[in-house]
């Protein structure tokens, strides 16, 4: 029987290759499924040897080190790449095909929700992926590594894709019934199998970009609030519907066999709290109410924390609005001011609002939070999204009006900020375009991987998709990249919220300002000429953006691994 120096290897794979304006180079998706070690310890458990490598925490580890190197010459059962966000998905199919070619003897599986929902689509065009996890991984996994060990059929192992020997097609599909592992039965804040964890628990927060022309330092005060955040795992499932998310109840069902909501015990939530303070971790990051006016699970976790007496900070997202008590509890037990209650009512518009975001609540509804939240003396984000279905110039000029409305108001909101969304797969934007009045380009998991392999796909800027109609002017006339070039100078003059304190905001003129100041201090590293077209009415950001690439020469392409050429079989 062969032997092996590793049972299982997780590799997380941010997307390498990203450039923006104000923040240069930068690689993206930083922080691994919450699921992952979770998963790698209850393997561990079992007395399988099992670790986990960050793509980009190797990087800052030593960035000529090669994932093809650290494991040169280790013979590994099963590799496993979690494919959750779209944004991975060209680096992930690089990296697990120069993988293939390394550790012949592995097996290659991918998992997460972006990876679930194009399972079938995978599994036809990637030769060297053995099988996509569909679903719960917990269960899944294990069973896996068992067959594996065991020299069994994979075709007993539930929720698992696999490919066809016989037509070299997709083997099983749909969702197999299975019994999860209860949640309460697994760790999700303990970081034992993962090589640097100290590195990876001291280098990334809130939002998941990591500058590469920027130091440690200078990542932490200019982009991550000045600390790194640590993900909390509450629950997992949801009863809504947003038009742009790809998480939402419908697609749970679809990938995972079930959206139902499920909590896990506040006892092991406060277990994880004190495994992360081991690791250094001062904040804890929670974006999870799928039933915002029935607070009491909050309010017993919240006196949970009190009791242990774990003084720790809390950024919690909501989805929808938290009620009087909700605010109470959580003034009580995170009283710091980098304690946030981070609110999202994406459109400023009602009517848009209404249409695109679940649960749904009005201005005087949101506006009254905000009043509590003063009251309380707790920091406040809030969230905007411009471009959404159902919108139009009009309409998103309101949202830049109710921005300005509350940043001046009240005096806890220290950052109001208006994102645009790339198209996700699996949520209605991407299965209904038609129906909401959208153009895309994105339809298939190649053409995500198209994308994020090519130069149309950056975080900040792209879209993948046009709203018809949207300024009722000649703008209407181009194509999507049109479409996104048009969307990007609006949201740089009217909603440009760049500040020095990535804890604060600015007005859009300032905004501007401090993003030309960063791209002449960038061009002062790289040691080109400085810019001199200033973003504003009379020039766009792709017109700074090409003066840029005029003034700095070629940039090579960031990547993991060598280029690899990837044969795929055709899909019809």
């Amino acid at each position: 029987m062969a032997t092996y120096d590793l049972d299982c290897l997780f590799v997380h794979v941010p997307k390498a290759d990203n450039h923006y304006l104000p923040i240069g180079d930068f690689f993206n998706i930083t922080y691994m499924p919450m699921g992952i070690p979770a998963i790698a310890e209850l393997l561990h458990e079992e007395g399988r040897r099992v670790e986990i490598c960050h793509l980009g925490v190797e990087w800052l580890a030593d960035p000529d080190q090669s994932v093809e190197n650290i494991y040169e010459g280790r013979r590994i059962r099963a590799i496993g790449f979690p494919l959750y966000w779209h944004y991975q998905a060209y680096d992930t199919i690089q990296v697990a095909a120069a993988m293939t070619k390394a550790h012949p003897e592995a097996f290659i599986f991918l998992g997460g929700i972006t990876a679930g929902y194009f399972a079938d689509e995978i599994i036809d065009r990637y030769r060297f992926i053995d099988a996509v996890v569909r679903g719960h991984g917990e269960s899944v996994i294990t069973g896996l590594l068992a067959a594996l060990s065991n020299g069994d059929s994979l075709g007993s192992v539930p929720n698992l894709i696999l490919r066809d020997p016989e037509t070299g097609g997709p083997a099983k599909t749909g969702v197999s019934a299975v019994s999860p592992i209860p949640l309460d039965d697994l760790v999700f804040g303990d970081l034992g199998t993962m090589r640097h964890a100290d590195l990876y628990a001291t280098s990334f927060g809130f939002p998941l970009a990591y500058a590469r022309e920027l130091t440690a330092d200078e990542n932490r005060s200019m982009l991550s609030m000045g600390r790194a955040f640590f993900p909390l795992f509450v629950g997992r499932g949801c009863p809504w519907i947003c038009s742009f998310c790809g998480g939402n109840r419908g697609t749970l069902a679809k990938v995972n066999g079930t959206s139902k909501v499920v909590w896990r015990a506040q006892n092991r939530v406060v277990d994880d709290i004190r495994f992360a303070r081991e690791l250094g971790y001062r904040t804890m990051a929670l974006c999870f109410d799928p039933t915002p006016t029935r607070d009491d699970y909050y309010v017993e976790l919240f006196r949970r924390i009190r009791a242990a007496r774990l003084d720790v900070d809390l950024y919690f997202e909501c989805w929808g609005l938290p009620t009087p008590r909700f605010v109470r509890e959580f003034r009580r037990t995170f009283p710091s001011p980098e304690s946030y209650i981070a609110i999202s009512p994406d459109a400023g518009d009602e009517q848009v609002r209404r249409l695109n975001k679940q649960p749904f609540y009005t201005d005087a509804e949101l506006l009254e939070t905000l009043r509590t939240l003063d009251e309380f003396e707790i920091s406040a984000d809030v969230f905007f999204t411009l471009a959404l279905p159902g919108e139009r110039l009009g309409q998103a000029l309101r949202t830049a009006d109710l921005k300005r409305e509350i940043a001046t108001t009240f005096r806890n909101a220290r950052r109001v900020m208006t994102w645009t969304v790339q198209l996700e797969p699996g949520s209605p934007q991407f299965e209904r375009p038609r129906e909401l009045g959208m153009l895309t380009d994105r339809n298939c998991f190649a053409d995500f991987y198209e994308a994020h392999g090519g130069k149309r796909a950056d975080t900040y800027s792209s879209l993948g998709y046009k709203i018809l109609d949207y300024f009722g002017d000649e703008r209407d006339e181009g194509g999507i990249a049109d479409f996104e070039r048009h969307i990007q100078h609006l949201k740089c003059l009217e909603f440009c919220f760049l500040a020095k304190d990535p804890r604060q905001w600015n007005a859009p003129a300032e905004g501007r300002q401090h993003c030309f100041d960063r791209r002449v201090e960038l061009s002062r590293r790289r040691g080109h000429p400085a810019p001199r077209v200033a973003i504003g009415t009379a020039a766009d950001y792709e017109a700074a953006l090409a003066e840029e690439e005029e003034l700095r020469g070629e940039r090579s392409r960031r990547r993991w691994v060598p280029e690899q050429p990837i044969e795929t079989e055709v899909v019809v």
